[in-house]
C-alpha cells in the first residue's frame, strides 16, 4: 500500500519461533490484563555498590556457596579486554591493553536464569519463558523479584557494601508479527513513521530516546528491527529505567527502588504498545 512505511520480512531458512508461555489471566500488579504470552526475552535487575570491602576474587565462589540450590549450573566468567593510553610523565605516549575478569554468572540448569557478579555489581536475569506454564502462580515478576531479594541479600553478606548507589530495572521485548510487511507504528507506538517523499519499504531501523521523571530518574527507549522466522516481521522494545543516588540507600531500600522501576516500566511498556500487539499476546 502506497504511503505507509512498511517493514518487510526477511527471507531465510524458516525456524521455529519462540516457544510460547502462558500466565495467570488476573490482572498485572500495575491493574493492567495480564499477557498469557508476554514478549520478554530477558528481564534484568541491576545494582552498583560503594564498596565496604576490597573487592576480591573469593567473592564469586562464596555467592555461588550461598545460592548454589537455586544455580546449580556451572558458573560462567565473561572477561573483558580494553585499550588505555599510557601518559605517564618522562616517557612518549603509549598505548596499554587490559585484560580481565568482568563478571562471573551463576546460572540454574536450564541457564534461563542467571545472578551475575562483579566488582562491585550485582544482576539477575530472567530469560524466555518469563512466566514458567506450569506454575504461573510462582512465575514472572513473583519469581524475579524473590530471586533479586535472595541474591541481593546474599551479596550483602558476603560483599558487605555500605550501601547501593544505582539500581536499574530492563525488560527487553520482542514482538513477533506473522505477516511479510507490516507497518511498524501498528504495533509499537515509537517506531518511525511516514515520511513523505521517501521509500515506502522501510528495510531497517534503530533508535534510542532518553527521558527524565520529574524526580531526575531516567527512562531509556531503544526500539529496532530484529530477526524474524520467514513470513514473520520482528520488533525489540528495551525499555531500561534507572535510578541513581548521591548517597547510598541500604537493602531494604534498593529492594523498594527495584519494585518502584519495575512499576514504572510496566506503565510505559503499556503506553508504547497498541491494541493491536496486546491481540498477538492473547491478552484478557
Amino acid at each position: 500500500m502506497r504511503g505507509k512505511r512498511r517493514w518487510q520480512a526477511r527471507k531465510r531458512q524458516a525456524r521455529r519461533p519462540p516457544a510460547h508461555h502462558t500466565s495467570k489471566k488476573e490482572p498485572d500488579h500495575d491493574g493492567t490484563p495480564a499477557l498469557q504470552d508476554p514478549p520478554i526475552e530477558e528481564a534484568l535487575c541491576e545494582f552498583r555498590f560503594e564498596p565496604g570491602q576490597e573487592w576480591d576474587l573469593t567473592i564469586p565462589g562464596r555467592l555461588y556457596t550461598e545460592l548454589r540450590a537455586a544455580y546449580p549450573g556451572k558458573p560462567r566468567q565473561q572477561m573483558f579486554t580494553g585499550v588505555a593510553l599510557d601518559t605517564g610523565q618522562g616517557a612518549p605516549p603509549r598505548l596499554t591493553f587490559q585484560h580481565g575478569l568482568a563478571r562471573v554468572q551463576l546460572v540454574t540448569e536450564e541457564g534461563t536464569r542467571i545472578v551475575g557478579v562483579g566488582p562491585d555489581v550485582l544482576s539477575v536475569h530472567m530469560l524466555r519463558p518469563y512466566q514458567d506454564a506450569a506454575n504461573p502462580e510462582k512465575s514472572g515478576w513473583e519469581e524475579f523479584r524473590s530471586r533479586i531479594d535472595e541474591a541481593l541479600a546474599a551479596y550483602w553478606r558476603i560483599g558487605e557494601p555500605l550501601g547501593v548507589q544505582r539500581v536499574s530495572i530492563r525488560y527487553i521485548n520482542k514482538i513477533v508479527v506473522r505477516a511479510e510487511t507490516v507497518e511498524p507504528r501498528r504495533y509499537i507506538l515509537c517506531a518511525p513513521g511516514d515520511i513523505k517523499g521517501l521509500p515506502d519499504r522501510l528495510s531497517s531501523f534503530v533508535g534510542r530516546v532518553e527521558y527524565t521523571y520529574d524526580d531526575g530518574v531516567p527512562l531509556v527507549v531503544t526500539h529496532a528491527a530484529a530477526d524474524a522466522p520467514e513470513g514473520h516481521v520482528a520488533f525489540l522494545l528495551d525499555i531500561d529505567v534507572i535510578w541513581h543516588g548521591e548517597e547510598a540507600i541500604d537493602r531494604d531500600a534498593a529492594v523498594a527502588k527495584a519494585e518502584d522501576l519495575h512499576e514504572r516500566e510496566g506503565a510505559v511498556f503499556e503506553i508504547l504498545i497498541t491494541d493491536e500487539t496486546r491481540r498477538l499476546f492473547d491478552a484478557d
